[in-house]
């Protein structure tokens, strides 16, 4: 259940809460009757009423039809781990640890200037785990952006399928940016 949901679960919950402490109070005549008359009257005549209650219905309908449908797959953010299998046993892999190669991978073709990668696992208990990767490039202007974005695909899935060992992953390629000019790059002192 999303973020949205719960902030509607909780208002209709305290609703509920306040209606049923009401009927409580009425149960035990804490209100006196002619009061409580006085307001239906005038509760009954106004149209914020009708409008209330079309909103309650509404939501009652939306969290009904939220607590029947069911989520077959779970997104996990970059914290978690990927299981794969070896000859001798399981291994578990951080996917920050496939995010930060990927963006090594990316950075090393020519043409890109910076790659910046989003990774999500997906789990679905019939499809099994699929592994998001959003790749985000900056490139330059001396190669085509096809031949780029090629070469960023295929070096990636090559390093998840045979390094990694990871079967099932989708490699979305992006160009957000295009610099012009030459990059001078600066060698480090060892």
């Amino acid at each position: 259940m999303g973020v949205f949901n719960r902030f509607l679960l909780f208002l209709y919950t305290l609703l509920f809460g306040v209606v049923s402490l009401g009927v409580v109070l009425l149960v035990f005549n804490v209100i006196p009757e002619r009061v409580l008359l006085n307001e239906y009257q005038f509760a009954v005549t106004q149209w914020q009423t009708g409008a209330v209650a079309a909103v309650v219905f509404i939501i009652s309908i939306h969290l009904l039809f939220c607590s029947f449908a069911g989520k077959g797959s779970k997104e996990l953010a970059t914290g978690d781990i990927v299981l794969v299998h070896g000859t001798e046993g399981d291994v578990n892999v951080s996917i920050n640890a496939i995010k930060g190669m990927i963006e090594r991978i990316s950075g090393g073709v020519r043409g890109v200037r910076e790659a910046k990668v989003k990774a999500l696992l997906k789990q679905d208990k019939e499809k099994g785990d699929c592994l998001n990767l959003d790749v985000k490039l900056e490139v330059g202007q001396e190669r085509s952006i096809a031949n780029i974005s090629d070469d960023v695909r295929t070096q990636s899935s090559k390093y998840l399928t045979d390094i990694a060992c990871i079967s099932n992953f989708n490699v979305v390629v992006s160009v957000q940016s295009i610099s012009s000019g030459v990059v001078v790059k600066k060698r480090r002192l060892k």
